[in-house]
């Protein structure tokens, strides 16, 4: 992972804009990625970003792009910068706007695939993320989003995990439709340009439509109008909600420390394993 400091990222994108930045507005800053938003001496808008896997990033974005989610232009993406175009956050989140965020996801989680995962592994930060793909959905989830984490864990919280993957065809169905993902779907990672939602930040896979729907509930609450317009969930999803929101915990644990253990710690308790 390749995090530079601000005057190295903005001459990374001078160089190949071909532009001088005169402007440049720190978006976020951290151990997971930089991400300014720039302006250039030819008044071209543009957001810059680098981190893990900012070449995995772009190629996911095209792709969501080429089938109809709007998402941000991508200008360049390499293993140095992702440079993209930049979309003006113009209000906050509407009920048009999460209205249009279920459409948009309708669309989205109708792209399906035969297998679960994705044709290249990346990475959140520091921790690699392994999509090898599968034709079970138990076994995907089981081995590539809980049981590859377990040493980074607690001895007592892994052995919870341990037990819930003895169990988890109880919880989860094994051949659910493969749904193309957004794969980290929280309220941050939707821009909400005069009501209509553009996604950024991707990290796609297939698989069951419910992760995303996790995700979404993990740090917010969708209002109603996003599940009138949303119309894929199947009976007892609410009760699913809880084994697909583990992943996300695990790695904001090993990102951010001990605020997420006790969120996860919770979920796993609650579940009564």
């Amino acid at each position: 992972m390749n995090i530079y400091p601000p005057s190295a990222l903005i001459s990374i994108a001078e160089k190949y804009l071909n532009d001088k930045i005169e402007q440049a507005q720190p978006l976020t800053q951290g151990d997971v990625s930089e991400t300014f938003h720039i302006i250039t001496k030819n008044k071209k808008n543009y957001v810059i970003k680098n981190g893990a896997s900012p070449q995995s990033e772009g190629k996911m974005l095209k792709f969501l792009a080429s089938n109809g989610i709007d998402v941000p232009k991508v200008i360049l993406a390499n293993s140095e910068i992702l440079i993209l175009e930049r979309i003006k956050e113009t209000n906050s989140f509407s009920l048009e706007t999460w209205s249009n965020l279920g459409k948009m996801l309708t669309k989205l989680h109708n792209i399906h695939n035969s297998n679960y995962g994705w044709e290249d592994n990346y990475a959140f930060g520091t921790i690699n993320v392994i999509n090898t793909p599968s034709s079970s959905w138990v076994k995907f989830w089981g081995e590539w989003r809980l049981a590859c984490y377990l040493s980074h864990l607690p001895v007592t919280t892994a052995k919870k995990i341990e037990h819930l993957i003895i169990k988890l065809d109880d919880f989860l169905p094994d051949h659910p439709i493969a749904s193309l993902l957004h794969g980290d779907l929280w309220t941050g990672n939707i821009l909400a340009h005069y009501n209509q939602p553009y996604l950024i930040d991707p990290a796609c896979y297939y698989g069951h439509n419910e992760v995303d729907i996790a995700m979404l509930n993990l740090f917010g609450n969708p209002y109603d109008i996003f599940y009138q317009s949303y119309n894929l969930l199947e009976k007892g999803w609410q009760k699913r909600l809880a084994i697909y929101q583990i992943f996300p915990l695990i790695i904001h644990y090993i990102l951010f420390g001990n605020y997420y253990l006790r969120m996860l710690n919770k979920i796993l308790d609650d579940l009564k394993l």
